[in-house]
């Protein structure tokens, strides 16, 4: 993945992603404990992370962006909010063991090959405490970006795309594939959505899945 995309893509707008957090985690937030840990990768200019910080969480994050993570923290000083960010890319980056109570990880994992999709999965689960939460939101296979993928793009497996030129990634997601990735964990929460963004660029249209799950000792699927 490249950061001059993510660079360009941040530098464009004076927001890439708006401000308001996901309506899943909105939704579920008193499933996490109480001044509990929370990993943002993938953070963004904050939309999610500064959500978690005004509600008293210990929020650290990482994105490949610098223009992404210098906007956040001079946000979360704006609103006198503590939280820990870097660049980073989450497949150098150190996830200690059992240390978080949520991680997020929102329009992330779009941009990698099924592979390394997995060993991320790998590693964030295992820095989810007992009874953490791990929130995903993709695109799915019914995303519009999808036929411009198949236009312009590599075909490498199913619904993964290669982008020769900006060296990037598409990987569109099935419902299964999503599941099965915490397929470990209890379900909390697993919702289809398509919707107009209006947060950059031209209004446009796109087809998502969130899947909210808990790791649990106890859970049998």
């Amino acid at each position: 993945m490249k950061q001059e995309v993510w660079e360009k893509e941040y530098r464009n707008v004076d927001n890439l992603w708006g401000f308001t957090p996901n309506n899943i985690l909105l939704k579920y937030i008193d499933l996490v404990p109480k001044g509990g840990k929370v990993l943002d990768v993938g953070i963004g200019e904050g939309r999610n992370a500064l959500f978690f910080a005004k509600q008293g969480f210990v929020v650290q994050g990482i994105d490949i962006s610098e223009t992404a993570i210098n906007r956040c923290l001079d946000l979360s000083k704006e609103h006198n909010l503590k939280i820990v960010a870097k660049v980073d890319d989450i497949r150098n980056y150190e996830v200690k063991k059992d240390q978080y109570s949520l991680i997020i990880l929102s329009n992330v994992l779009n941009f990698f090959p099924d592979h390394e999709i997995s060993e991320i999965i790998a590693k964030l689960k295992n820095g989810l405490k007992e009874n953490g939460l791990i929130y995903i939101n993709v695109f799915d296979n019914e995303e519009p970006s999808l036929t411009k993928a198949k236009e312009r793009c590599k075909q490498i497996a199913d619904f993964t795309y290669y982008d020769e030129k900006n060296e990037m990634y598409h990987h569109y997601f099935t419902q299964d594939e999503l599941k099965n990735l915490v397929a470990e964990h209890e379900t909390i929460s697993l919702v289809k959505s398509r919707f107009l963004d209006m947060t950059h660029g031209q209004p446009h249209y796109h087809s998502t899945l969130e899947i909210l799950s808990k790791k649990t000792n106890e859970y049998i699927p």
